[in-house]
This record gives C-alpha cells, structure tokens and sequence, in this order.
C-alpha cells in the first residue's frame, strides 16, 4: 500500500468515526428525519456533481434499476441513517460509532445465510460470536432491558448495522453489474425523494432553524461523511482491493470514541474499551477468513475510479459504513 493509499485509508476512517459527532450534535437540534433529508441531500448533490465532471463514468438508468435501486436505498442509507440519527439521541456519539461497526459481522451472516460461495465455516461462526459479545460488552448485559430509552438507541444502532449488511448482499446479489459510484448516485437521490414526503408527513415544515455549529455539522455529514467519502472509498478499492480497504473499519470505533470523549466529553469506559476490542477481534477473525481464500479481483490502480479516469463496471462492493 503506498503512502497516498494508506493516508486517504486513515483519512477516510476519521471522517466517517467523526460523523458520529456530527450526527449527535445536529440531533440536538432537529429531528432524524430532518438530519436526514439534509444530509443525503447534501450528499447526493456532492455525487452528482463528481460525476458531471467525470464524463466517462457510466450514468445509465432503467426503470429495472430505478426499481432495484429503491430496494437498496431503503436499506441503505434511508433506515441505517434514520436509526442512528434515533439511536444518538438518547445514546454518546461514542458508543454509537463502536456498535456500527458490527456491520461486518452481519454482513458474514446474511452472506452466509444467502449466498451459496460464503458458506459458515468455525473461523467465520468464532469471528461472529466475538464480535456479539463485544456487543454485550459495551451494553453492559442490558441489551434485553426494552424499558430503558439507552437500550433502545443502542439496538437501534445494532439494527442500523444489520441494515447495512443486508445491503451489502443484496447489491452484491441483484446489483454486480453496476458502476458503484453511479449506484452510490442514484440510492442517494432516490432516497432522498423517497424520504421527502414523509418529513413533512411527519414533522410537516423541518426545523431548519440550526445554529452555525450544526449547520456546519449538517453539510460535513453530507458534502464529506456522504458524498466524497464514498468516492474515496470506491477509489480505495479499485487501487488496494477490497480486504486492505476493509481496514477501515478498525479505524472507524477508534476515532469516534476519542472525539466523542475530546469533543462532547463523553466518557469512555471499561464496557467501550472491552466491547470495542472484541467487536474489532470478531471482525478481524472474519477478515482473516476472506484474506486465506484470497481477495476478491479488483480493477488495476490505473483503473481506479478518481475523476478523469474511466474503468469497466466492477461487483458491487460492501455498502460503506456511517
């Protein structure tokens, strides 16, 4: 990996474990759904925009796709984005980064349960059971205690990550054929429209009336944490493939815990430090299993998917994280 390579992989692990922060302070403010429709907004935007400029990229459409898209973008990003923007009012941005990190592990799940070449094997089943009891870890054991608001913004969050699993599969299942950041383009958009009525169905005129702190946070979570880290990340795994660029993960629970406790004065634990240790075992177990079997072929580096270089459609990738 060279230098540029690793430092956009660090870079890009921040900026999605500070979303987390950006999410926690714009929800004090507005509702979920509001943060929401603004951030994939803002994002979609960013996306659109990139690849207005990038002429060469494929930008085609079918209502097929349109279909098949609407399906994607409902589980990612509209429910993920939704239950975490839920979850952080009543949980630390902290320990909301720490338990979306578990979408690996569903995603080797739901992989496992569909897909007939990700069959269970005692190195994947180890992986998943660490990374769940690092999930009980960091609860506390009160993870069944319904009753309690931080229990339910906690499954919320676990809920948001199973999302993003099933995501991953079902674009790996019906969506192969795609151009990644002409999917990416068209989830955001379709779901921002999807989501649009049932703002003001619900919260009929958002609140928007954000101070300059969360406005801020707000155009971040979508300009940067939505739209150009997605490209980045389709970047990454066109230039070090899929397993060196899942090491994003990792960096993802590290980063939100040390700005949730510098930033929000959050405090961190021995249950988020432990929890955090073993849902990062767990992952790395799992990990361990696909870097054996070999990483999947990904397009060569002069391929790789920054503007003003067009490569061939690859398979649809895992759905990036936050």
């Amino acid at each position: 990996m060279t230098a540029r390579s690793l430092g956009l992989l660090l870079l890009l692990g921040s900026v999605w474990g500070a979303s987390f922060l950006f999410i926690k302070v714009v929800v004090e403010e507005t509702s979920p759904l509001a943060l929401v429709q603004g951030r994939i907004t803002f994002g979609a935007l960013a996306v659109v925009a990139i690849m207005a400029f990038d002429r060469r990229r494929s930008a085609r459409t079918s209502p097929r796709l349109w279909a098949k898209v609407a399906g994607l973008a409902v589980l990612t990003p509209l429910v993920p984005f939704l239950l975490i923007s839920w979850g952080e009012i009543h949980i630390e941005s902290g320990t909301a980064s720490v338990l979306n990190s578990t979408m690996p592990l569903f995603t080797a799940l739901f992989a496992s349960l569909i897909l007939v070449d990700e069959r269970m094997t005692w190195l994947r089943l180890s992986g998943l059971l660490l990374g769940f009891l690092g999930v009980g870890v960091l609860t506390g054991g009160d993870i069944m205690d319904v009753t309690d608001s931080s229990v339910l913004g906690q499954m919320a969050v676990v809920a948001a990550a199973a999302c993003y699993g099933a995501g991953a599969v079902y674009a790996r299942t019906l969506l192969h054929s795609e151009d990644p950041l002409n999917l990416t383009r068209l989830q955001l958009v379709v779901g921002s429209l999807m989501l649009a009525p049932v703002l003001f169905a619900v919260d009929g005129v958002p609140n928007y009336n954000l101070s300059l702190e969360a406005w801020l946070s707000l155009i971040t979570l979508g300009l940067l944490s939505t739209g150009l880290a997605y490209v980045a990340f389709f970047w990454l795994l066109g230039t070090v493939g899929s397993v060196r660029t899942s090491l994003v993960t990792y960096i993802i629970p590290i980063t939100g815990l040390i700005l949730g406790w510098a930033v929000l004065d959050e405090s961190v634990g021995i249950n988020s430090i432990g929890g955090c240790g073993l849902i990062i075992l767990g992952i790395t177990t799992i990990m361990r299993r696909h870097a054996a079997d070999g990483p999947p072929q990904a397009p060569p580096a002069s391929a790789a998917t920054l503007p003003g270089k067009a490569r061939p459609p690859a398979p649809a990738p895992p759905s990036p994280p936050a």
